[in-house]
């Protein structure tokens, strides 16, 4: 029995050993290239473009097309037109709704996740007629060095209640 123990511990110290010889050094000066968050800006550019121009057809079939590749048909038909629904009452002028046509957006944060340069989230501020919406766009770069959008969602919070949430925070006081 004790031989057979020492033979396991051995064994198992082996693996070990192999696999942080093997193990990928964790590179903290890592970010996404320029490129990519050129090619991530011009997808948030082109889905505000959208927005503007009452294209929400146009915009819940990217998100439904980028998100859920993987979904069966039932859930991409249903998530898009939830999509749409959502754009619709967003686009409705004060007084029907609340935030109504965009009028510009800015960015206003762009994080990236120590030690990857390939997935990487950018917060907008959308300028509507009637008030302020966050959104915010987070992007995956594939093995083929193609940038996809990997999730979007859109706040309705005050900017600096939004901006002062931990995961928000977290990559700036984690330096």
């Amino acid at each position: 029995m004790r031989t057979t123990q020492k033979l396991l511990i051995f064994s198992i110290l082996t693996l070990l050993s192999f696999n942080s010889i093997i193990a990928q050094d964790l590179n903290l000066t890592k970010v996404p290239k320029t490129e990519y968050l050129d090619k991530a800006k011009k997808i948030a550019s082109t889905f505000f473009e959208n927005l503007k121009n009452k294209n929400h057809k146009g915009n819940a079939d990217f998100i439904v097309k980028s998100v859920g590749e993987s979904w069966d048909e039932s859930k991409k038909i249903s998530q898009r037109n939830d999509y749409l629904a959502k754009f619709e009452i967003i686009s409705l002028k004060p007084p029907k709704g609340i935030y109504g046509d965009l009028d510009g957006f800015d960015l206003i944060e762009q994080g990236f996740l120590k030690g990857s340069d390939r997935y990487f989230r950018h917060i907008y501020i959308g300028y509507h007629d009637g008030s302020v919406l966050i959104y915010e766009f987070r992007f995956y770069v594939d093995s083929k060095k193609n940038v996809t959008l990997h999730y979007i969602g859109w706040s309705e919070k005050n900017p600096f209640e939004y901006m002062s949430t931990p995961d928000i925070l977290l990559s700036k006081y984690d330096k």
